[in-house]
């Protein structure tokens, strides 16, 4: 490998980049991201402006009105997560892998972009539950669609409709636990019953009752209420917002050699690469700046588990 340059690592940094959208992290592409975030830097705040609510007043023949003019408000999003995700190769080491080199270094760059999703995919989910101001659906101890009519469909679309969420967007984010009692339903799975053969085949829930269904690997248990459940995440899209990019560097670059970004194609995560030469040796580094916040907590709620 041409020690000051990532050319030769740049199919092995596309194709495994790709693969980290197949993993489980289906709260990523369920909230609002924005992939730039260029104006804030480390540890400072990017700051969205949200509209508040405006109350009807009643009218009075004769009574001039008092005009409030309209206010805006913001909610801040600090950049404050900043990860990185490293390798060392040695020529001796290269050398002695011989035909299967490539294939080594396809799995440690697979394994670096893994790592930072899963850490996006951890701080998105644990911020959409946090963040949630919509209510709480379920039983702390209970699992969903554990009954034979799935009634949380139901509820959960009254809880958005009675709150005013947006028809379009929504979204359940399911722990691998949630999904695996839902999976187990065989009238989403028959295709003569569901429709469609996504879920028999692909394993790939279909919209539901108007949401689309998604599964996480990073859905922990938590503390809600003061009891330990493991939660799931409903909320529409524009209720939590993900700020990402890569780590920008110095004027005049540090000591890396060579730099570049890849954006994976499925999950929209943009991650920075460095090659860092040392004595014998090369490092290479796969890095993110991000944050992550609940901008709409009205529109986003907790299905108990």
């Amino acid at each position: 490998m041409a020690r000051n340059s990532l050319d030769r690592l740049i199919p092995f940094l596309t194709l495994s980049a790709q693969q980290v959208g197949r993993e489980l992290i289906g709260a990523i592409p369920a909230v609002t991201m924005d992939m730039t975030a260029e104006s804030a830097a480390y540890n400072q705040e990017v700051r969205v402006p949200v509209t508040p609510k405006v109350g009807a007043e009643r009218v009075v023949i004769g009574v001039d009105p008092v005009v409030k003019g309209q206010v805006f408000g913001d909610v801040v999003i600090k950049m404050d997560k900043m990860y990185r995700a490293s390798f060392l190769w040695d020529g001796e080491e290269e050398l002695g892998l011989g035909g299967a080199l490539n294939g080594v270094r396809e799995n440690q760059i697979m394994q670096g972009f893994r790592t930072l999703a899963n850490q996006i995919e951890t701080d998105v989910f644990a911020e959409a539950i946090n963040g949630a101001e919509g209510g709480n659906l379920g039983v702390v101890g209970t699992p969903p669609f554990e009954n034979g009519d799935m009634r949380e469909f139901a509820q959960l679309v009254k809880m958005f409709n009675d709150a005013g969420s947006p028809q379009y967007g929504r979204q359940l984010v399911l722990n691998t636990t949630a999904a695996a009692s839902l999976r187990n339903k065989p009238n989403l799975w028959k295709a003569n019953e569901a429709g469609e053969t996504g879920l028999l085949r692909q394993g790939v829930f279909a919209n539901i009752m108007g949401f689309d269904i998604r599964e996480s690997g990073g859905a922990t248990q938590m503390t809600i209420g003061g009891v330990e459940t493991l939660p799931n995440a409903a909320f529409t899209r524009d209720a939590v917002l993900l700020a990402a990019r890569a780590i920008r560097m110095p004027e005049g670059g540090d000591k890396a050699s060579d730099v570049t970004t890849v954006t994976d194609t499925v999950s929209g995560l943009t991650f920075g690469v460095a090659s860092y030469p040392g004595y014998k040796t090369n490092i290479i580094e796969l890095s993110v700046l991000y944050g992550v916040k609940t901008i709409n907590p009205q529109n986003a709620f907790v299905l108990l588990g």
